[in-house]
């Protein structure tokens, strides 16, 4: 199979997009080449050639490529040796429809930053039809196939979102709009998976061939989203039920974890606080909180929630749950600890209402 990563700025997120899903593959006992392009002059970050045996690395430059065909001509030798091939490409290689026809997927590759978003669907926009499905809108509502000869629509990957499932749909619902407004539509697709970004230790094992066991968890999950992508790669979408039913698992079963590390649930936190002081929480958001049933709040050093909630990205529904702390709350419909947003059912019985933090 031939599956293509596209950069949008810096590279660095689609390298390391890449290297996962190459590693995954080697994990999986399925020899693979990663052929990685850089722009003209912008030089190579050169991976070390301490890769595993099963997993073969070619860098160049497009100055270094006599012509174009010389890169399908070293996808031509990996798949005539039975490998599996992962493309490491600039962004301004998307249009080139050769290449999109013969990968299995193309997925672009969108850093955490609201710039990063922005310049994504910027690029996207400009390539306009080239990088959009061959259907029609309407067509796409009403289940007809694409039309004869039509490349698969790009795919849309969140990279720097340790949330797991929960940040894939926030990434979702945060590029749609920005695709329409920079003329790309709603031609391209997202996977229902998210990746965190690496650890100072954790890139330089993935660079140096020995990935720690959290890119190898973190790669074989993202390779079985592009897998069950690539299946039908014309899928309006694929949400994380249809991803968990696919790999054989429950719909119910949370897939993708919640993996954020401290620092990543104080940046989101101090994102939702600043919000807050501007009202509370929006509509789409307190649509997409967990419910907290017979919840009251506890002291301790500082108040936590207790309660039994509902739709939680990593603990079952209906099962008691105890949060982390609270740090604002209107004390009656909503309150957000140092993880996530909660909307407040049922208090508990006697419990005072707090007032807003």
């Amino acid at each position: 199979m031939l599956y293509a990563f596209y950069g949008a700025d810096g590279r660095s997120a689609a390298t390391h997009a890449a290297l996962a899903a190459a590693h995954a593959l080697t994990t999986a006992a399925r020899p693979a080449t990663l052929l990685r392009i850089t722009e003209r002059g912008q030089g190579l970050a050169r991976i070390p050639e301490t890769m595993p045996e099963a997993l073969c690395v070619v860098e160049a430059e497009p100055g270094d490529l006599v012509t174009f065909d010389d890169p399908e001509d070293l996808i031509r030798q990996a798949r005539a040796t039975a490998r599996d091939v992962v493309l490491d490409l600039p962004l301004s290689w998307l249009p080139y429809r050769s290449l999109r026809e013969a990968a299995a997927l193309s997925v672009v590759v969108v850093g955490p930053g609201a710039m990063e978003e922005r310049l994504a669907a910027f690029a996207l926009g400009q390539c306009g039809e080239q990088v959009i499905s061959g259907r029609a809108a309407a067509d796409q509502a009403s289940g007809v196939g694409p039309e004869p000869g039509s490349a698969a629509p790009v795919w849309l990957l969140g990279a720097g979102r340790a949330g797991g499932g929960p940040d894939a749909t926030r990434f979702e619902q945060t590029m749609r709009p920005l695709l329409r407004r920079a003329g790309a539509g709603d031609g391209c697709r997202f996977l229902p998976v998210a990746l965190p970004a690496p650890t100072r230790s954790e890139t330089h094992a993935v660079a140096a061939g020995h990935p720690l066991a959290g890119t190898v968890r973190q790669g074989m999950l993202l390779l079985a989203a592009i897998e069950v992508a690539a299946q039908d790669p014309f899928v309006a979408s694929l949400d994380s039920g249809r991803f968990a039913r696919a790999l054989g698992l429950d719909p119910e079963m949370p897939v993708t974890p919640d993996e954020r590390r401290l620092c990543d649930r104080l940046r989101d936190l101090a994102d939702a606080l600043e919000a807050l002081e501007q009202g509370g929480p929006a509509p789409e958001e307190m649509a997409r909180a967990p419910l907290m049933e017979s919840w009251s709040f506890l002291s301790g050093r500082t108040r936590v929630l207790a309660g039994v909630s509902f739709g939680h990205p990593t603990i079952a529904s209906g099962r008691p749950t105890l949060t982390s702390d609270v740090f604002a709350t209107d004390g009656r419909t909503w309150a957000r600890t140092l993880s996530r947003l909660y909307r407040l059912g049922t208090p508990a019985e006697a419990t005072p209402a707090a007032g807003l933090q």
